[in-house]
């Protein structure tokens, strides 16, 4: 085993001993209107990556990465679910629009996606599932709870770090809970206050399985290339 895992927020790292042990499961938990991705951006610095995208397709999330100054370490950008049958292809090659191959397109298993992308790792390396939502919204309860014990083991065979966006919304996923029973560890990120030159946010870490439990509330300075700890401010 290798040793701790830099979240790539030194302050955070100290309250962590060092950081994350190699072959956690974070789950980052935030509203979807928050710079949540910012704290994706400090890990993906520290060490290679596996970046698997639900929602966005591979352009917009490399657009992400441009606008944010770009990654220092290499990566791969994946996205699940979004293989086409031939005839929606050829229907796309003649009108160089994918708008018409809504009736033909056949959407691959996320899940099943996200299962291949975890047996490729071989080395240690950030797994990013940016969101976990979809596949909290699956068919199967124990297809995903199989998929999540997959993940562990092979985030532990290899030492690596996996780490699950994981959308607040007024409707949660029925599958919320199984995430956040698989997580080693969880971040929970909130909005305090917003002012006309300052967001405040909020992060708070509920639980750190084999790790330091951090009981008190974090300020978090979240600016466009940079996440640090604002230990300024009282919460």
């Amino acid at each position: 085993m290798v040793g701790e895992l830099s979240t790539g927020i030194p302050a955070l790292d100290r309250r962590l001993d060092g950081g994350l042990y190699p072959g956690d499961i974070l789950a980052l938990v935030a509203p979807p209107a928050t710079q949540s991705q910012a704290l994706l951006y400090q890990v993906m610095n520290e060490r290679p990556t596996l970046y698997v995208s639900t929602l966005r397709p591979e352009e917009s999330v490399q657009r992400d990465f441009d606008k944010h100054g770009g990654i220092d370490v290499s990566y791969r950008i994946e996205t699940t679910g979004n293989n086409l049958t031939m005839e929606g292809e050829l229907i796309h090659e003649l009108t160089g629009s994918r708008t018409y191959t809504g009736n033909s397109a056949v959407k691959d298993d996320p899940l099943d996606d996200l299962y291949d992308f975890v047996e490729s790792i071989e080395r240690s390396i950030n797994l990013i599932v940016d969101p976990a939502n979809p596949l909290e919204r699956g068919d199967s309860r124990d297809a995903y709870n199989e998929t999540l014990s997959f993940l562990g083991a092979k985030l532990a065979e290899t030492d690596s770090l996996g780490i699950l966006l994981c959308h607040t919304s007024e409707s949660q996923p029925p599958f919320r809970d199984l995430t956040l029973i698989a997580a080693d560890v969880v971040w929970e990120v909130d909005v305090v206050s917003i002012s006309k030159d300052d967001i405040e946010y909020q992060l708070r870490v509920p639980k750190n399985r084999g790790g330091t439990i951090i009981t008190e509330d974090l300020s978090l300075d979240i600016s466009n290339r940079t996440v640090t700890i604002d230990d300024s401010r009282a919460i």
